[in-house]
């Protein structure tokens, strides 16, 4: 993985800014009756819990990250529930059976890995047949704020997308990826997430905190620096900061 630009903090302000679109993910698993659904890179296990309340008693829940202190989070959220467990886990190989699973879901992960085929290819191998894979991804090159500066603009979204996240461009693969290992019924969806203060974007996207790690190093000049972020400062203080990025969801069987 690279370096983290999260933490449990900024997972729980993304959760409120996400929460449809968790949903929908939650509703495309709402079939599973039966069996085990994983959590893949779950995080502190706010959606497994979702997913356990969904389903039901008659379908285990389980969360798999590579984070002690996500699955410590975890377990002591879900300590009273039945039908959940956490294992702290790498993406690939994972721990389960050929064609033992009923349904697993993702979240924000793909982006993150060197290898996604590899990933892709290990959760069609423990997939029962018919069963779903649900993904969402963050797609990095579509964060546009509405400023001026827009060479500034695409100097810091391609730091973004092709630096320091592994694989930036993961979204727009994701039907590809699917279709490489051969599943079914592939489908996709684009949720554009907007917000409109500068408080929002530092808390949902990290904004500040990016940009100044832009400019530390050399990839925008502080000159850059000042007047972009000046101009985003402008635009909420006058009632006009508006920002975006779009958000994937896509799904398929095996």
């Amino acid at each position: 993985m690279s370096e983290k630009h999260y933490d449990i903090n900024y997972l729980q302000n993304s959760r409120r800014l996400l929460l449809n679109l968790k949903e929908r993910s939650y509703t495309l698993l709402k079939d599973v009756t039966a069996g085990t659904i994983i959590d893949l890179g779950c995080g502190a296990g706010k959606d497994v819990i979702e997913l356990a309340k969904q389903n039901g008693n008659n379908v285990k829940v389980i969360g798999i990250d590579h984070d002690p202190v996500m699955v410590a989070q975890g377990k002591t959220d879900a300590k009273d529930i039945d039908n959940v467990s956490f294992i702290q886990s790498e993406a690939a190989p994972l721990p389960f059976e050929d064609e033992s699973i009923a349904g697993l879901r993702t979240e924000r992960v793909i982006q993150h890995l060197k290898a996604p085929q590899q990933v892709v290819a290990e959760v069609h191998r423990i997939l029962k047949p018919g069963s779903p894979f649900v993904i969402i991804e963050t797609d990095w090159h579509s964060l546009s704020f509405f400023t001026e500066f827009i060479e500034t603009e695409k100097k810091i979204n391609a730091y973004l997308t092709d630096i320091k996240v592994n694989n930036g461009f993961a979204a727009r693969k994701l039907t590809s990826y699917l279709a490489a290992q051969s599943f079914n019924n592939i489908k996709a969806e684009i949720h554009p997430i907007v917000v409109n203060t500068l408080q929002e974007a530092n808390d949902y996207f990290w904004i500040e905190k990016i940009v100044k790690e832009v400019v530390e190093k050399g990839f925008i000049t502080p000159t850059e620096y000042t007047d972009f972020y000046t101009a985003l400062q402008t635009a909420d203080e006058k009632g006009y900061f508006a920002a975006s990025i779009n958000m994937i969801v896509a799904w398929a069987t095996k």
